[in-house]
């Protein structure tokens, strides 16, 4: 007993979470989930107790960079937010600023100025403030559900309009929408440019699993489940704990995917 502690101890100064937001402020668009609309004061209360526990708080691309260099990562966490949602700049920016905080921002093209959306002045806000813009994809669809001919269209075509609305900002993370992926849509992805990739799966980021799977990294949904602050603690130990299992050969993400339908 007392060794697994200090494994466990051990392994968790080895990796850092990623976190998963989704729009911060009490509306999202009709028919998401209400607990993935996060209020400012609770996403707040986040980011205090990050910064309070010593946690560097920063985008997955600067993550990703030191992990593949061997540098530390102990006490790191990256933030995501996938979407592209106005509040994102308007409420969660603020904060972030506050906290010293940096964090990677998941564009849907085709959502680009609409309702409850980013515009385009709003994306370039995020970019001058140092948040990493990554690809949500084109239009959000399931990547392994829509003809594979239209695979260009939603990674690269992605890339190249985000590169040509934004000076030239080279995009190189992906969050797959839904979670969604395969090994050919890893291919493909990779094929046209990116080095990097969010998945729904609960875990830590080391360098062993970065080096092995770059295009699959872990992360932590995090929803506003009338739990407050311990709610949001039990779901990042939880990133810990799930990784630290995953090294013993047991992966609770293969068991959810078999059991949790689409």
């Amino acid at each position: 007993k007392e060794q697994v502690k200090a494994e466990y101890a051990a392994y968790r100064k080895t990796g850092a979470p990623v976190l998963m937001y989704h729009g911060i402020d009490t509306t999202l668009p009709k028919g998401w989930p209400k607990s993935l609309a996060l209020p400012p004061e609770l996403f707040e209360i986040h980011l205090k107790y990050l910064s309070e526990q010593g946690y560097t708080i920063v985008t997955v691309e600067e993550l990703a960079k030191r992990l593949e260099q061997g540098q530390s990562v102990e006490k790191y966490v990256a933030l995501s937010f996938d979407d592209g949602y106005k509040n994102n700049l308007t409420k969660a920016l603020p904060i972030m600023q506050k906290y010293n905080a940096k964090g990677s921002f998941f564009i849907v093209n085709s959502k680009i100025g609409k309702d409850y959306y980013l515009d385009e002045a709003d994306i370039k806000k995020l970019i001058a403030a140092g948040m990493e813009l990554g690809s949500h994809t084109y239009s959000h669809n399931a990547l392994t559900k829509i003809d594979p001919k239209g695979l260009v269209w939603e990674t690269d075509t992605s890339r190249y309009w985000l590169k040509k609305k934004f000076d030239g900002y080279i995009v190189r993370t992906l969050a797959y929408p839904n979670g969604d992926y395969d090994a050919k849509i890893i291919a493909v992805c990779q094929k046209y440019g990116f080095y990097r990739a969010l998945t729904g799966h609960m875990g830590l980021n080391t360098p062993d699993t970065y080096k092995k799977a770059p295009m699959e990294m872990f992360r932590v949904t995090v929803a506003d489940d009338g739990k407050g602050l311990e709610g949001f603690k039990t779901r990042l130990e939880n990133a810990y704990f799930y990784g630290f299992l995953q090294t013993k050969g047991f992966d609770i993400n293969i068991i959810r995917d078999i059991f949790v339908s689409d």
